[in-house]
């Protein structure tokens, strides 16, 4: 007689994870000038990240096509969404995005991420560029775009009143500051070796993948002075993005594609009226 056993892989200690999902997260937030240590925080991995993540562990086909940022934003140079081979490269987590919904109005008010969540790309009104949550991290004038090195940076492009006086060019996206890194070590912080299994010892190993994100002194300034006013000049959540770029336009920039979100974290509000304040976030996913 034959019988069927359900087997499950999870982690309790955090979210509770699938078998290949990211067990937990470490964000460290740095005053950029200071070095001072702002926070140490966990974020939550969204379902377009958990799903993403076991197709590309098991080799297949995910259940759910998700809406993206190319659709919802109108974004410059957008392909037709979800082809069905990307003919160029993988989708990978290589982009983030920045928020104002995380925090309530006190300082210590920080909204609860469910896995559900994403950062808003909705327009408070059609008729304007104020967004009710995502925040371009660049909008700059049409006669003032920024220039080649920049954008190697920063992506997610978007024109606004095209060919007029009144012409903003967006930047909703940015790069990691770092190549993300592989960590496996022991919890002293040595590096394990293929000799791991002739070695004696009671330590756990940590693995986990290392990047660094910053916020700039130039970065969202321009558009809380020309759209959303210094009351609300903010930040309180940001979201790490799935995306993969066309590379045959003949141009030297990533056209990124498909951008969907993989995790997000709430914060307490970063107030960002100091013209000098800058952030920069060591990002750090176990698995």
């Amino acid at each position: 007689m034959s019988k069927n056993i359900s087997a499950k892989d999870t982690n309790n200690m955090y979210d509770v994870c699938s078998l290949g999902i990211p067990k937990r997260t470490r964000i460290i937030a740095f005053d950029h000038d200071t070095g001072e240590q702002i926070g140490v925080y966990e974020n939550k991995i969204l379902v377009p990240g958990s799903q993403m993540t076991a197709c590309k562990m098991f080799g297949i086909e995910q259940n759910v096509i998700f809406p993206t940022y190319n659709e919802a934003l109108e974004l410059q140079n957008s392909l037709p969404p979800y082809p069905e081979i990307q003919p160029y490269n993988s989708p990978i987590v290589c982009l983030w995005a920045a928020g104002r919904s995380g925090a309530g109005s006190s300082d210590n008010e920080v909204n609860v991420v469910a896995t559900t969540d994403r950062i808003s790309p909705k327009l408070e009104t059609e008729t304007t560029n104020k967004y009710v949550d995502i925040v371009p991290f660049r909008y700059v004038p049409g006669t003032d775009d920024l220039d080649d090195d920049e954008r190697q940076y920063y992506f997610g492009r978007k024109v606004f009143n095209e060919a007029t006086v009144n012409e903003k060019i967006a930047y909703f996206f940015k790069a990691f500051d770092t190549e993300p890194q592989l960590h496996v070590r022991y919890l002293d912080g040595t590096e394990v070796t293929r000799s791991m299994w002739n070695v004696t010892s009671t330590q756990q190993v940590e693995t986990y993948v290392e990047m660094r994100l910053s916020v700039t002194k130039e970065d969202f300034r321009d558009y809380f002075d020309d759209v959303i006013g210094w009351d609300n000049a903010n930040i309180s959540t940001i979201s790490l993005l799935i995306a993969w770029y066309d590379d045959t336009r003949g141009d030297t920039y990533r056209w990124y594609q498909d951008i969907i979100p993989y995790s997000k974290f709430n914060f307490s509000q970063e107030k960002l009226v100091d013209l000098n304040r800058a952030i920069d976030f060591n990002y750090q996913v176990y698995f």
